[in-house]
């Protein structure tokens, strides 16, 4: 056989037919690459109008797969899910969904980004509900969707300029924390700022320009009020930025200028790498870390292409029922469905698919590798009803 070798994905006959293997066959594409997939198993399930959600298993990795597919036209849309609507926290995927159904008619949804335990849940990149930046952008990129459900995928910054009294001038970070840098903390990170040794926090008030409250430079933090914002300049800050902070005084105000370079992103989370881009795998998918991009793990994965978007989560560490992917499988795979471009997002014990078919609750579809247990997250990706604009 030559190097171009087949996927093969079995599929069902007949849109009618629900959790049935009658009438089952396997349908060949083409891709350039010495691996291949045969689903051995399948189940389709209609959960609504350009929504379905197909459970696959086969035996060539062995890999279980749960992909929900949506058309584009739909009435659907996506929504990113914070644990505990802060920066910092972490709940199961499950309880996040359950949560936002509570006020939004939700289909489905997964785990999403990668996050940090020190803090506990703080996600590693932007995470954006309804437009408002809970956490701030990091080197690593994102999905993201305007009002009107537009899909992006790629880097995002956002950041702010902080113009002082007597012409001295501060850019900062938004809702990110760094050690070598200044950055605004608002309410929309919590009710309070971390702990950290060596800071300088200035807590202001107001809307438009700021007005100094108080200067801290005490490690434990301090509470972030309604309407206040905390300029925090970590302990390893450029020096003119430190000076220039410890200069202000109460009752000094700020002008700030906040610049976002994709403004019109209203619901955002992380991922990473990008495995996709142009119907092309990309070099992230073989060169993200030894150990991360080129052995089988869980995955977790966004996708996209004109006519359809895709949440897919494949089980791992559990031969012989699911051996996990490489990147660059999951990248194969997710070509397979017709997909031009996706993202990698968080897996491991972290990947969760949970779905609400037509008269059943929410359940967890797939089998988390935590010895069979729902790992709290940062924030999950969901998908819910919607006609027209958010």
């Amino acid at each position: 056989m030559s190097a171009r070798r087949v996927v093969a994905v079995a599929v069902m006959l007949g849109a009618g037919v629900t959790g049935c293997h009658r009438g089952m066959r396997a349908v060949t594409i083409p891709l350039s690459d010495s691996t291949f997939f045969h689903a051995d198993s399948v189940r389709v399930t209609p959960i609504s109008d350009g929504v379905t959600h197909r459970a696959l298993w086969s035996t060539t990795g062995p890999w279980a797969v749960q992909v929900l597919e949506i058309d584009r036209s739909a009435c659907t849309s996506f929504r990113a899910v914070k644990a505990h609507g802060t920066a910092i926290g972490r709940e199961p995927t499950s309880l996040l969904l359950e949560q936002l159904a509570s006020r939004e008619d939700v289909i489905a949804g997964v785990n999403a980004d990668f996050f940090s335990f020190t803090p506990a849940g703080l996600p590693v990149s932007t995470h954006i509900e309804r437009g408002r930046m809970i956490a701030g952008p990091s080197p690593r990129p994102v999905v993201g969707f305007d009002r009107d459900g537009r899909p992006f995928i790629g880097n995002l910054q956002a950041g702010a300029t902080l113009d002082l009294p007597g012409g001295g001038r501060v850019t900062t970070s938004w809702n990110r924390v760094s050690p070598d840098g200044v950055t605004v903390i608002d309410r929309a990170w919590g009710v309070e700022t971390d702990t950290g040794t060596s800071r300088i926090e200035v807590l202001m008030r107001g809307a438009g320009p700021w007005v100094v409250d108080r200067t801290d430079t005490l490690p434990a933090g301090i509470a972030i009020p309604l309407g206040a914002t905390v300029v925090v300049a970590g302990k390893d800050a450029p020096p003119p930025a430190r000076e220039a902070l410890m200069a202000l005084h109460p009752g000094d105000t700020v002008r700030v200028a906040r610049k976002t370079s994709h403004p019109e992103l209203r619901e955002v989370v992380g991922g990473w790498p990008i495995i996709l881009r142009d119907g092309q795998i990309t070099k992230m998918a073989d060169s993200a870390g030894k150990g991360f991009a080129d052995v089988r793990h869980p995955r977790t994965a966004f996708a996209l292409s004109p006519e359809r978007e895709w949440l897919v989560v494949v089980d791992g560490r559990q031969k012989p029922w699911s051996d996990g992917m490489t990147l660059r499988e999951l990248a194969m795979l997710l070509r397979s469905f017709g997909a031009t471009d996706a993202i990698n997002l968080d897996g491991g014990g972290s990947s969760t698919f949970v779905a609400k078919h037509p008269r059943e609750p929410f359940r967890i579809w797939n089998r988390p590798s935590d010895k069979g247990a729902e790992r709290p997250v940062a924030n999950a990706l969901a998908l819910v009803r919607q006609c027209g604009p958010q």
